[in-house]
């Protein structure tokens, strides 16, 4: 798989440009914290551009963006090219990549095997040192050979991105996935090597696949390498309509305090990003009232 077409040494007087500009306090916390472009992509109509969301994320606070397979904001050379050119100007960084496939088909192994260095390659480019997966659909026919199959690939994907990146990766379990219950994570986690394949949960599909967000942390606590913070206000399992339970950071039902003691507790230095599909403010403001919970409640505890 050929790497992305970027001249080396351009890129990293780019990203050293960006580094220099981020505030010494946001170097010296223990917690970075990120904002995803869901919050922008999930209403759009149409093509999204970095430059419509950089200056959002600098205005509100954060120290970087995550960007997602999704296809109205592509992780491909163009967009990773622009959020180059954005990063040093807006004091950012980029916090990891998501990247959603099909890991539980067997027919697909090789491809992703060769697939996975393009992203891998960006995360470094960017000095990033995470990979988030997304997990493939639920509809398969066995789910215990799928769940196999995709612990298999991602253990070797995150063998090489390990071994050949020193980029650590993990699982995003979510609603209405093949890993979306504390049953099928635990399975995922099992067969899987806590050298190279770890946890990267999202604390409202955690709730709304059955977990109680607190107790997977707890359970998991050494194998959490990356997070997304969101909270959900029904307090019923049955969920209709996953976009209209998400909210903002102390809105629902998530012990987001309880949570941050268990990352003190382990000494847990690196990045969560604030990932809510569906501001109901716009994007900005959204962004505003999150950081206002953070610097509020958040930072006192474990900044």
């Amino acid at each position: 798989m050929n790497e992305p077409k970027w001249h080396r040494r351009e890129f990293i007087r780019l990203t050293a440009a960006a580094a220099a500009g981020a505030s010494l306090g946001a170097a010296q916390r223990n917690i970075n914290w990120g904002l995803g472009a869901v919050t922008w992509t999930a209403k759009a109509t149409g093509p999204i551009h970095w430059s419509q969301i950089c200056p959002d994320v600098q205005e509100a606070g954060f120290d970087g963006v995550e960007p997602f397979t999704t296809p109205n904001l592509q992780v491909n050379d163009q967009n990773m090219n622009e959020l180059a050119d954005l990063l040093p100007k807006h004091k950012l960084r980029v916090s990891t990549i998501y990247w959603g496939d099909n890991f539980h088909l067997p027919a697909e192994e090789q491809r992703l095997l060769q697939e996975c260095h393009r992203f891998l390659g960006y995360l470094k480019r960017f000095e990033s040192e995470r990979l988030v997966f997304g997990p493939p659909p639920p509809n398969v026919e066995d789910e215990a050979a799928a769940i196999r199959q995709t612990a298999k690939v991602m253990n070797a994907i995150g063998k090489i991105a390990l071994d050949e990146y020193k980029i650590k990766t993990g699982i995003h379990p979510h609603v209405g996935s093949l890993i979306e219950n504390p049953r099928q994570i635990d399975s995922l986690m099992r067969q899987t090597d806590p050298r190279y394949f770890n946890l990267a949960p999202d604390t409202a599909q955690l709730w709304m696949g059955g977990g109680e967000p607190v107790e997977m942390f707890e359970k998991y606590k050494n194998r959490l390498v990356y997070m997304h913070y969101k909270d959900v206000r029904a307090y019923n399992r049955g969920l209709r309509g996953y976009m209209d339970n998400v909210i903002e950071l102390g809105r629902g039902v998530i012990d987001f305090p309880a949570l941050h003691r268990i990352l003190k507790s382990i000494g847990y230095r690196g990045w969560i990003t604030i990932d809510l599909d569906n501001a109901r403010i716009s994007p900005l403001e959204s962004a505003k009232v999150q950081m206002q919970y953070i610097k509020k409640v958040l930072e006192p505890i474990y900044a």
